[in-house]
C-alpha cells in the first residue's frame, strides 16, 4: 500500500540546477518540489523560464523516485548513481514559514553542507534558526551515508585489510591476504563494503600463481578489478 511520505530523496542533481538561480527562484522551487512530494501537488505555472528549466530537468526523476518511495521501495538504483540525502518533511514545514527569498538561502545551505561540506556563512534571521534547528538530523544523514546505508555516489566504506583477512582466513598451504598483497606490492586495496561478495571463494595463493601467468592482469593495479576478473585470471593458471 502506498503511503505518504515523511521525507523524500533529495539528489545532488536537484542541487546543481537549483544553484545557479537566485534566493527567490531557488526558495519558490524547493516549495514546488516538497508541495509535489509530501502533498502530491505539481505546479501549474512558473514565475520565469529559468524556474520552468529547471523543472523540466527534474521532473521526471521526481515522479519516479517518489513512486518508489511512496511504494515502500528504496530507489537503489538512482542511490548507486548519485549523491544524495534524506529531506525531512520537517525541513518543508520550515520553508513554509519562510519567504522565498529566506526559503531559498535555507535550501542553498542545507545542500551546500550536505553536498560540499560547506557550512552557510552568515545566514539571517530566522534562516540561521531554521538551519540550526536542522543540522543534527543532516549530520545523522551524513553518518548514514558514510556507514554505506545509502549508497550512489555517496562516500563508500572500505574494507580495511584487516576486514579481508577475516573474511579469507588461511586454509592448509594457502597464503593469507597480507602475505599475497606483499608479494604484489603494487596492487592497491580499492575494494568497498559494496563488492566484500567478490572474496567468496577467493584464494590467495593460487591467484598469485595465476597473475605471474596472466599477461592482461599480472600488472595492474587495482585489487577491485582484479577479483571481479577472477575466473578469467584463474583460468590462465598452469598446472
Amino acid at each position: 500500500m502506498d503511503k505518504q511520505l515523511k521525507r523524500f530523496t533529495f539528489y545532488a542533481l536537484y542541487w546543481k540546477l537549483i544553484r545557479n538561480v537566485d534566493n527567490k527562484s531557488a526558495g519558490r522551487l524547493a516549495r514546488a518540489m516538497c508541495k509535489y512530494e509530501f502533498c502530491d501537488e505539481l505546479p501549474t505555472s512558473f514565475e520565469d523560464d529559468a524556474e520552468a528549466f529547471v523543472w523540466s530537468n527534474i521532473e521526471d526523476i521526481l515522479a519516479k523516485v517518489k513512486q518508489l518511495e511512496t511504494a515502500g521501495k528504496t530507489p537503489k538504483s538512482y542511490n548507486k548513481k548519485i549523491a544524495h540525502f534524506a529531506f525531512s518533511d520537517a525541513y518543508y514545514k520550515a520553508i513554509k514559514l519562510m519567504s522565498d527569498e529566506d526559503g531559498g538561502a535555507y535550501i542553498k545551505a542545507l545542500c551546500g553542507y550536505m553536498f560540499e561540506g560547506k557550512e552557510p556563512k552568515k545566514l539571517k534571521p530566522p534562516v540561521d534558526m531554521y538551519y540550526d534547528l536542522a543540522k543534527t538530523k543532516l549530520e545523522l544523514s551524513k553518518i548514514r551515508i558514510v556507514s554505506g546505508q545509502k549508497g550512489g555516489k555517496a562516500e563508500k566504506v572500505k574494507l580495511s585489510d584487516e576486514q579481508i583477512n577475516e573474511v579469507t582466513k588461511r586454509s592448509g598451504a594457502i597464503i593469507t591476504f597480507d602475505e599475497f598483497m606483499k608479494l604484489h606490492p603494487h596492487i592497491k586495496n580499492d575494494l568497498y563494503a559494496s563488492g566484500k561478495s567478490l572474496l567468496n571463494g577467493v584464494e590467495w595463493g593460487f591467484l598469485d600463481m595465476a597473475l605471474s601467468d596472466c599477461k592482461e592482469y599480472k600488472n595492474c593495479t587495482s585489487l577491485y578489478k582484479i577479483l571481479t576478473h577472477y575466473k578469467e585470471i584463474m583460468s590462465c593458471l598452469k598446472w
